[in-house]
C-alpha cells in the first residue's frame, strides 16, 4: 500500500489513507520534514483504537515509510489473529 505524500493545494495536511486487513482498519499517515520522513499506522477494530506503530528515517522516501508501515501493521494483525485463535482453542 502506498499513500500520496503530497499535501492538497489548499495547504491542509493530507488525510491518512485507510485500508482494511482481516477486519482491522489501518490508517497510515506519513510526513516529510527537511531532516526526516516519519509516519504512523493507527489500527482500529470495530471503531475502537487498538494500537499505533510509528517509524522514521532520515533517508527513506514517504513511499518507503508508508510501505514499511503497511507491512508492519499487517504483521501485527496476523499476530493478533493467531493469539485469538490460540485462546479460542484453549477453552
Amino acid at each position: 500500500m502506498t499513500i500520496d505524500p503530497t499535501t492538497p493545494a489548499s495547504g491542509a495536511p493530507s488525510r491518512p489513507t485507510p485500508s482494511r486487513y482481516r477486519g482491522v482498519d489501518i490508517r497510515i499517515d506519513v510526513e516529510r520534514t527537511p531532516d526526516c520522513t516519519f509516519g504512523r499506522a493507527d489500527l482500529f477494530e470495530d471503531a475502537q483504537f487498538r494500537g499505533r506503530l510509528s517509524i522514521g528515517s532520515p533517508d527513506a522516501t514517504p513511499e518507503d515509510v508508508a510501505n514499511r508501515l503497511a507491512r508492519l501493521a499487517r504483521a501485527k494483525v496476523d499476530i493478533w489473529r493467531s493469539v485469538q485463535r490460540h485462546r479460542r482453542s484453549a477453552h
